[in-house]
């Protein structure tokens, strides 16, 4: 029996409540997986229901102005404190060609916009462009408000003993007039892509132009 999908969920996307693996996958990828990194998060807490979130909804956006205007977004269904574990980005966990790879090896994520690096060094990557969760519609904040309300964190899946990505509200931060109040109900998460992936679809852009 298919999972339960969250409302506003794209029925062409099939909808995970747990990672998917690539065969690309080497026993090594999969033994590094199972090796918890130093200072990651432990998630998900205990309440943590698998499958739908109830933190967070799927809203399309209809705002002129925003970039992502006639996509979705995520938006928080409840008051969300500084600090608080949000929900796992999940997708397909895969290993990216490298320069050992036989020549001419394709690398089938390299232009998705919901490939996140989980581990640079052995090229591992979780991708929810064909597959994942609700953390897919999460929009960067470039060009909606001045700064970013969540972020991407490494973290250890204490049900799977797995590595994992997470997302999580920022924390309070240092300056007293820079402090940040959570995100409140309604608000849209938003999070930072990181400068090096706008950078790689500007010079994809001025290839193309």
């Amino acid at each position: 029996m298919p999972p339960k999908t969250p409302k506003n969920w794209p029925p062409e996307i099939p909808y995970l409540t747990a990672p998917a693996y690539s065969k690309t996958l080497s026993p090594q990828d999969l033994t590094s997986l199972k090796t918890p990194p130093k200072d990651s998060a432990l998630i998900p807490p205990p309440s943590t229901p698998k499958g739908p979130s109830p933190l967070v909804k799927i809203t399309p956006i209809t705002t002129p102005t925003h970039p992502a205007c006639g996509q979705s977004g995520l938006f928080a269904a409840s008051d969300l404190k500084p600090g608080q574990f949000i929900l796992q980005y999940l997708g397909m966990i895969h290993v990216s060609p490298n320069t050992n790879s036989p020549e001419g090896a394709h690398d089938s994520h390299a232009d998705s916009d919901y490939d996140l690096s989980l581990d640079r060094e052995l090229g591992i990557g979780i991708d929810a462009d064909c597959m994942g969760n609700e953390a897919r519609f999460i929009n960067d904040y470039r060009g909606v408000v001045e700064r970013a309300n969540a972020e991407f964190r490494e973290c250890w899946d204490g049900r799977r003993g797995e590595r994992g990505m997470g997302v999580w509200v920022l924390g309070e931060g240092k300056k007293a007039s820079g402090k940040r109040k959570g995100v409140r109900k309604g608000q849209e998460i938003l999070v930072s892509y990181g400068r090096g992936f706008w950078g790689a679809r500007k010079d994809v852009e001025e290839e193309g132009g």
